[in-house]
């Protein structure tokens, strides 16, 4: 495989890396904020994988009140 075929993969990752810092960064600055909220803020429709491999890395933590789902950073 030549390098060329990598760099697709690698932007992948460094873009899906941004995503994911913007995304902390904002559930950092408004603790509570539901899923909607978030993509709203994004611009984007789908960030359910986005919102999963931050809790997976131990980053956010979803607390459920009622129906409503709200994210908040794991203090540490």
């Amino acid at each position: 495989m030549s390098s060329k075929s990598k760099v697709p993969a690698e932007q992948k990752r460094d873009n899906r890396e941004t995503k994911l810092k913007r995304m902390f960064s904002i559930i950092q600055n408004n603790p509570g904020i539901r899923a909607s909220e978030i993509y709203r803020e994004m611009k984007i429709e789908h960030t359910w994988n986005l919102r999963s491999t931050l809790i997976k890395r131990g980053l956010v933590r979803k607390e459920k009140k009622g129906a409503a789902v709200h994210y908040y950073i794991v203090q540490s």
